[in-house]
């Protein structure tokens, strides 16, 4: 009896002292993946199904520029097998864990470092919105594909056949919006907000027309105001856009100065809490704004 309590004694502490991610392997024969965003989310879900454990950083309800990593935070990405991120400086405190990932060994995919080493001619320096772009999208399932099939060989089959099905969705939806998005009457695309909509506008012909720059804690200026409101009326604009997650007021301003129409687009981060509710995907999400689009900028 004493000779196996001793042993159950000495194999917990083996364990104890294995790194976390080899407990779980054994435990559980799954890769540990670590998203930053909830598009990022999706797309890996996609691709991955249920030979994975995805864990979120940024809840969908959470501002993504003024997050701030938590106490519990380190242990996930520590934990991680794969890291998969944006990149182009929109999560800035990934830099205070990236040395410790490094001697974890723990693997990672890093979006915008990825579209430039491979000289993506739709990259945009100082945007980060870049999974708006849905040909960049394709790119990046791609990628991940690859990484996946190279820390779990077994599930090649798996993760090729599901990676090829979303790629084809995401051209099938590419193709909508070019096409419905070509025959727009107006092409300005006034955003009462931040400049959060570039690569999609930069994808389909359109302008972009942001109140403030690439801050989205910025405020316009009243000669701005001014001048989005006199280019509204000049060229006789019908409709101006704002984020569906952000205070609407200087949108509803301007549409009530200019008696245009206003409309929300999602970015696929911050979720509204009745899109929480009924679980909106993130493809869901960018059809309901090529609806929207359609019907704001008159594209019969």
């Amino acid at each position: 009896m004493k000779k196996k309590i001793l042993a159950f004694i000495v194999a917990g502490i083996i364990l104890s002292f294995l790194s976390p991610g080899q407990a779980r392997s054994e435990q559980t024969q799954k890769l540990r993946l670590v998203t930053t965003i909830f598009p990022l989310t999706e797309l890996v879900r996609a691709v991955s199904a249920d030979r994975t454990e995805i864990f979120q950083l940024i809840p969908t309800s959470a501002e993504i520029h003024t997050f701030q990593l938590r106490p519990g935070d380190l242990k996930t990405l520590v934990e991680a097998d794969l890291l998969i991120c944006v990149g182009g400086h929109l999560e800035p405190w990934l830099a205070k864990v990236e040395k410790t990932l490094v001697k974890k060994k723990t693997r990672k995919i890093s979006f915008f470092d990825y579209l430039n080493s491979i000289n993506y001619q739709g990259l945009r320096p100082g945007d980060p919105h870049l999974w708006l772009d849905l040909e960049a999208d394709r790119l990046f399932i791609k990628r991940l594909s690859e990484e996946l099939i190279a820390l779990d060989p077994s599930g090649a089959e798996s993760y090729k056949s599901r990676s090829q099905e979303l790629v084809d969705k995401l051209m099938a939806l590419d193709q909508a919006y070019q096409k419905s998005l070509s025959r727009c009457s107006q092409k300005d695309l006034i955003i009462a907000g931040h400049q959060a909509f570039g690569y999609l506008a930069s994808r389909y012909g359109l302008q972009q027309i942001a109140l403030t720059g690439s801050n989205p804690e910025a405020q316009p200026s009243p000669q701005r105001l001014q001048e989005i409101v006199k280019m509204i009326r000049s060229r006789r604009l019908t409709a101006i856009f704002c984020e569906s997650s952000t205070p609407p007021a200087y949108a509803q301003a301007i549409a009530r100065e200019t008696g245009v129409k206003l409309y929300e687009l999602s970015t696929g981060v911050n979720l509204t809490r009745s899109e929480i509710e009924i679980k909106i995907g993130f493809l869901e999400l960018m059809k309901r704004n090529l609806d929207i689009l359609k019907k704001g900028l008159s594209c019969e």
